[in-house]
């Protein structure tokens, strides 16, 4: 899996200069490749269109817009692109809000022992990308599924969504990404 997380690419999306360069420094001794960084999220959309990254490591509260309203954006746009939040937010409640859009959550106070094995998990994540229908709106759009070693069975999961609000089952394996809730 290490092999998987070095080859990721990483935008580091934080409004502190300071942030972004500590945990530039911090990937850099770990091996990881930061791609870029951006201090807002209004940048960050700019930048993912620009540097596709494999992973965006985002900041809540910025100025200009929050990383809530570009990890949407970016959800949208680069569905593919895994979103990890480091932030001063704690608590499992704030943590399960930002669940629709994040494979990663760090609070900030723990991203010393946390951060790491998290960007590792991932960036080890493999999936396969379908396309899945909203019955309701009939918003079509790619959802990523793992796959799991020899296992060809599928699971029902009950997701939200995101256009419409409405809720429906899918047949499919673990949703790891895409623009709907699981």
């Amino acid at each position: 899996m290490l092999s998987k997380a070095l080859s990721a690419r990483i935008l580091i999306v934080d409004d502190h200069h300071a942030a972004r360069t500590t945990l530039r420094e911090l990937l850099d001794w770990h091996s990881f490749q930061v791609c870029g960084d951006a201090e807002n999220g209004k940048e960050a959309i700019e930048k993912v269109i620009e540097l596709k990254p494999d992973i965006v490591l985002l900041d809540i509260d910025m100025p200009v817009m929050s990383g809530i309203s570009a990890a949407t954006e970016i959800r949208r746009i680069a569905p593919a692109t895994k979103i990890v939040f480091l932030t001063v937010h704690e608590g499992p409640g704030f943590k399960a809000g930002t669940r629709p859009w994040a494979h990663g959550f760090v609070s900030k106070s723990e991203a010393g022992k946390e951060l790491i094995p998290t960007l590792e998990r991932v960036a080890g994540i493999t999936a396969n990308e379908m396309t899945i229908e909203c019955p309701h709106c009939k918003v079509r759009q790619n959802i990523h599924v793992a796959v799991r070693q020899g296992s060809t069975q599928q699971e029902r999961q009950y997701i939200s969504c995101i256009n419409c609000h409405s809720e429906f089952d899918v047949k499919a394996g673990k949703i790891v990404g895409g623009p709907f809730i699981a």
